[in-house]
């Protein structure tokens, strides 16, 4: 089976279409891998795609005047982004980078609006998650504003723990973040969550190592979160 379909078909989205539209979509689409850090697409680029996660994670950053980038959020294998250009978005708000080594599958905006066209229920999910990603990122902004540093740090370890974490074999959840993402999430320096890591690790509930953190005592992390949130 050619790996663009195979992809496809596992795309929870795509559950509406007949095998013969999943082949078509295969064929209109392009698959294409990529290196972490590479840049799929740069704010104010046109927004005539729309991609789908195959493998690896993606992050969707938004620079403020500064230039200091902060990220809106890391997207895994089966997800979607660039859905924007569905709803006249005519320039990219953002960035979408790889997180690590990743495989993409990218879809023109004209075909996918010709699929939308033929299954309002699709349509009707594309609006869901366009909906649900403002939502959390509502609440994100929130954190931002009203969290200290140390709770905007250990719900950002959760919410991450939830998407992407990986149970080892000691039972911990190992986070495949670096510290400099973790700060672009919060809205920290790096040095700011270094420390708070610090902090973290000596009070036994997490483990810091390269490209990547654990948490060791994950009812304990929620524990202090509910202590020091506001």
């Amino acid at each position: 089976m050619d790996r663009r379909l195979w992809y496809i078909k596992n795309a929870a989205l795509f559950s509406w279409l007949e095998d013969e539209e999943l082949e078509d979509l295969a064929k209109h689409s392009e698959m294409t891998s990529c290196r972490r850090n590479t840049r799929l697409f740069f704010a104010e680029e046109p927004s005539d795609n729309i991609y789908l996660v195959k493998e690896g994670r993606i992050k969707l950053l938004r620079a403020n005047e500064d230039g200091r980038e902060m990220i809106l959020d890391i997207l895994g294998p089966g997800e979607i982004f660039g859905e924007l250009a569905l709803v006249d978005e005519e320039f990219r708000s953002h960035s979408a980078e790889a997180v690590d080594d990743a495989m993409v599958c990218i879809i023109g905006r004209e075909h996918f609006e010709g699929i939308l066209k033929r299954h309002p229920e699709m349509t009707l999910r594309v609006l869901k998650l366009i909906g649900l990603r403002r939502r959390e990122l509502e609440m994100r902004l929130e954190d931002l504003v009203f969290q200290p540093l140390a709770g905007r740090l250990a719900l950002a370890l959760l919410w991450q723990a939830q998407r992407h974490g990986v149970t080892e074999a000691d039972g911990a959840t190992r986070i495949p973040l670096t510290q400099t993402d973790l700060a672009n999430l919060i809205g920290a320096s790096r040095e700011a969550v270094a420390e708070q890591l610090k902090e973290m690790r000596t009070l036994g509930l997490i483990k810091t190592s390269y490209r990547s953190i654990k948490l060791a005592d994950l009812e304990g992390l929620k524990s202090f979160f509910a202590r020091i949130s506001i």
